[in-house]
């Protein structure tokens, strides 16, 4: 069974969820401990510590005053006596009722009994022994202080325990705690994989085919693993994809077939007003003569445009009809810059032109590659404001497989937002769409032609003003 996105999101949560709950209930359960440990050694070992020390110094001056009340015969001492008496039944009293489920509970019990019947044999409770009266002997007092040491002596051993207990859940609770935080981090990790794999991967090749769709416009179907919602995201792309396709394909015929049929009426209509001008048919007045002209001119920049169309046309089909051959690239450059001599000259604009020492050779069609230094380099100096510069450098690259040349301009750069349209069938920047003739092809052919050779074509705004053009054309 697939796992669509909201699936997996949900159980990589419920991992989460599971494992902080996990950790978070068993370092509730180690506290609880702690903090029981801590009330028992607080609440019951401490005190009976603390009563087991008063015990122990009542019963010491209860025979110290008992002894003194025989030979001094002071009633003070008696009274000494009951105080201490006192202390001592309410200090044994406490520590057996906090002695219950305890180790040393047996002897608090035996020491109550022992205490208990001595006490009913010699005095009543309360009363203030009389001068003369017996006392309980050395031997059971000793046996008292005894049993006093030795149940002080197993309470500090089950502090001691307690303590020891203590440690060891806190150091449980702490390896609990950081296996806990251990695991988690595991599970993150295999969750940012699992992640990466099922969303972030399908996203890539998307964006990918994003990008190669709006570069070079074929169709290439994708497949998208990841889930129902990502199936759905591939097909809708891929129909998208192939609606563009076709469209873009009827357009291309449509352009071609139209260019084809209006060439042949404008041939005619070209030699027929050519005719006209060298006076075939007769006499012609100037006023005749400049409008026919003027016809011409506007005659031959609709036939470039349309040569323009075909040659976008032939690119798209792939078809190439000419062969290649090596011309170098001093001949090529110079020849293509030679053909805007009169237009750079009329806006006072100079093109420099800076060679290399070691001779380079390009190797392709040379009316294709020359295509691209006419557009790039004419629409430098068509960009450009008067008496500017104009400068085409190249050099070979890393590999010496490619020439790479750069044409700069001073003209008014391009807006970022457009610097990834530029080379887009048909689209004209901004500034230029009101006063300036084209179409939006030249560059758009360019890079086809740049691009059909393995090269690359960019363009950059420079420092100061205007941009720079970076194409790569293949060598021998």
């Amino acid at each position: 069974m697939k796992l669509g996105i909201k699936q997996k999101l949900s159980l990589i949560f419920f991992l989460f969820f599971l494992i902080f709950s996990g950790t978070v209930a068993i370092l509730l359960v180690n506290v609880q401990r702690m903090v029981e440990s801590t009330e028992a050694i607080v609440t019951k070992n401490n005190k009976i510590e603390e009563l087991s020390e008063n015990l122990m110094t009542s019963i010491l001056e209860m025979d110290t005053h008992h002894k003194k009340l025989k030979v001094l015969k002071k009633d003070r001492y008696s009274e000494y006596f009951v105080t201490s008496k006192l202390s001592f039944e309410t200090s044994l009293e406490t520590v057996v009722l906090l002695s219950v489920s305890s180790d040393s509970e047996a002897l608090w019990k035996e020491i109550d009994f022992s205490y208990k019947r001595h006490r009913e044999g010699l005095w009543d409770h309360g009363t203030i022994p009389e001068i003369g009266q017996e006392w309980v002997t050395d031997q059971v007092v000793t046996f008292w202080v005894d049993r006093i040491n030795l149940a002080k002596k197993i309470n500090k051993e089950e502090i001691k325990e307690a303590l020891w207990a203590l440690n060891e859940t806190s150091r449980v609770s702490a390896q609990n705690g950081l296996y806990g935080f251990c695991t988690s981090i595991v599970v993150g990790l295999f969750g940012l994989i699992f992640l990466s794999r099922a969303i972030f991967s399908p996203l890539k090749t998307l964006s990918r085919a994003l990008l190669r769709i709006s570069t070079d416009k074929k169709h290439q179907p994708i497949t998208l693993k990841g889930g129902e919602e990502f199936c759905e995201l591939a097909q809708a792309f891929n129909d998208m994809s192939l609606q563009l396709y076709e469209e873009e394909t009827i357009r291309n015929e449509f352009i071609a077939t139209l260019s084809h049929e209006i060439r042949t009426p404008l041939s005619s209509i070209r030699e027929s007003v050519n005719m006209i001008v060298e006076e075939v048919f007769g006499p012609i007045n100037d006023k005749q003569r400049k409008f026919l002209k003027i016809s011409s001119v506007e005659i031959q920049r609709i036939n470039k445009l349309l040569n323009h169309l075909l040659n976008v046309s032939v690119l798209e089909s792939g078809v190439r009809k000419k062969s290649s051959t090596k011309i170098t690239a001093r001949e090529i450059v110079r020849t293509s810059s030679e053909l805007f001599s009169s237009q750079a000259e009329k806006k006072k604009v100079t093109i420099k032109i800076k060679e290399p020492t070691k001779t380079m050779s390009l190797y392709g069609v040379r009316e294709e590659l020359q295509q691209v230094f006419v557009n790039i380099i004419g629409n430098a100096i068509k960009f450009s404001p008067e008496s500017s510069l104009v400068s085409i450098t190249w050099q070979a690259s890393p590999n010496n497989s490619f020439i790479i040349f750069a044409v700069s301009d001073t003209g008014p750069g391009i807006a970022k937002d457009e610097l990834s349209l530029i080379f887009t069938k048909y689209y004209r920047t901004k500034k230029v769409r009101g006063h300036l003739d084209g179409v939006g092809l030249g560059l758009a052919i360019s890079k086809k032609i740049v691009t059909s050779y393995g090269g690359k074509i960019t363009v950059v705004n420079n420092e100061t003003q205007g941009c720079t053009f970076c194409f790569s054309l293949p060598t021998m």
